[in-house]
């Protein structure tokens, strides 16, 4: 079944971009056979930010699946980015889940208290010791540009 939903999902991808599938895709469970398993899907998801950089929960996907993989750097900066381009609660939960498994007590317990801040829409505190550049980093978006070269604004 899981190769079966993930399948589905990639292919309703194709035709049409949509978000909420995006998270669902990151949710399906490891399977039985290679295709499914979070390194597989990890690359798929990868492969899709080039054409959707700036999709938050694109973000919270491949943030999900890195630290299935136990890849908490990669996770790390998947998740922030996700929170700097507009992921709620998700993004923030699946943090705290990343700094509890690297044993970071203190971090873990912000991130889940900024996941019931941002699900009451309220305001969240950020996490400590990112730098400056970091912050940068998680707020950019990769240029996307049509078939004649010409930049595409963002929207």
């Amino acid at each position: 079944m899981e190769d079966a939903a993930a399948a589905a999902i990639e292919t309703a991808l194709k035709n049409q971009w949509n978000e909420a599938l995006v998270l669902q895709y990151g949710r399906i469970p490891p399977g039985r056979i290679a295709t499914t398993q979070p390194s597989a899907r990890l690359l798929a998801a990868e492969s899709w930010l080039r054409a959707h950089s700036d999709s938050p929960a694109l973000g919270v996907t491949l943030g999900h699946l890195s630290s299935e993989l136990q890849q908490w750097g990669k996770a790390e900066d998947y998740l922030h980015r996700a929170i700097a381009q507009g992921a709620g609660s998700d993004a923030w939960e699946e943090l705290g889940h990343v700094h509890v498994a690297q044993k970071d007590d203190a971090t873990a317990r912000l991130c889940y208290l900024n996941a019931l801040r941002a699900a009451r829409c309220e305001a969240t505190e950020p996490v400590p010791g990112r730098s400056v550049r970091e912050q940068i980093f998680d707020a950019s978006v990769i240029e996307e540009r049509d078939q004649h070269g010409v930049p595409r604004l963002p929207g």
